[in-house]
């Protein structure tokens, strides 16, 4: 009698195993969200030895993501939390998205030798046009003027001829054996430069002179150097206004 109720006992227990077993069978998200990607498929065997598995990757909200950008060594030093930033991405070409700088990291990735930093930006994606795994560019604004004078780098680095150092025409009769196989040094201002390309010399803060068209002749300006976004540089001084021509190169 005792084996007997001992037997139904056991039998009981192996049901409650059961149908413990049976409940955990069924995989429930603890986020309502998007399945992004599934690692198992229907009826698979999953097994969690010493770690549990990755069975989905689901994403909570997609109305909000968050971009991660890697900054040169050389500007990190200019970015912070709470600046403005706008990206693109390949999918949408002509439209630029909004975002900002959530946190900059402190710890350092070097690739081919460049040493980089990653950075965190916030952009919102109410319509839904951002995915995960986007490749973006994006531009942080580090800093903003508004209302000022722009010109060309190329015109703060151009300087005209001097007269004396000009070419001069002859003929080929008049050439000496010994000035073809020796030619002088090359004439400044040829390729539109006389200056050495040197970005060192654009230094926000700094003096430079740039020279404008009046009366068909160049004239110099002195001006002050403002930012720069690598194309144009914001330049203030007297005699510069709207319009005015700006010499960046010449043909002689």
């Amino acid at each position: 009698m005792l084996s007997a109720e001992a037997a139904i006992e056991q039998a009981q227990a192996e049901i409650n195993i059961i149908k413990s077993n049976l409940d955990k069978s069924i995989i429930r998200s603890p986020v309502d969200g998007i399945v992004l990607s599934r690692s198992i498929d229907a009826g698979q065997t999953v097994a969690a030895s010493y770690s549990t598995p990755e069975l989905f990757v689901v994403a909570e909200d997609l109305s909000q993501m968050k971009l991660e950008v890697t900054v040169a060594e050389a500007d990190i030093g200019r970015v912070e939390s709470g600046q403005s930033a706008t990206f693109q991405v390949d999918a949408w070409p002509d439209r630029t998205y909004q975002a900002e700088v959530l946190k900059v990291s402190y710890g350092s990735s070097e690739t081919d030798n460049v040493v980089t930093y990653e950075t965190e930006l916030s952009a919102s994606n109410e319509d839904l046009s951002l995915r995960p795994g986007m490749t973006a560019t994006a531009d942080i604004h580090v800093a903003q003027h508004s209302d000022v004078l722009l010109v060309p780098i190329a015109a703060l680095r151009f300087e005209p001829t001097p007269p004396d150092q000009a070419p001069k025409t002859s003929s080929k009769s008049n050439e000496s054996f010994l000035s073809k196989l020796m030619p002088g040094p090359p004439r400044r201002g040829g390729s539109g430069s006389g200056r050495p390309q040197n970005d060192n010399m654009l230094e926000r803060g700094s003096g430079s002179t740039i020279w404008i068209l009046q009366d068909n002749r160049p004239s110099p300006i002195e001006v002050t150097i403002g930012l720069s976004d690598g194309r144009y540089t914001e330049v203030s001084g007297d005699g510069l206004n709207v319009g005015s021509e700006v010499i960046i190169s010449e043909s002689i």
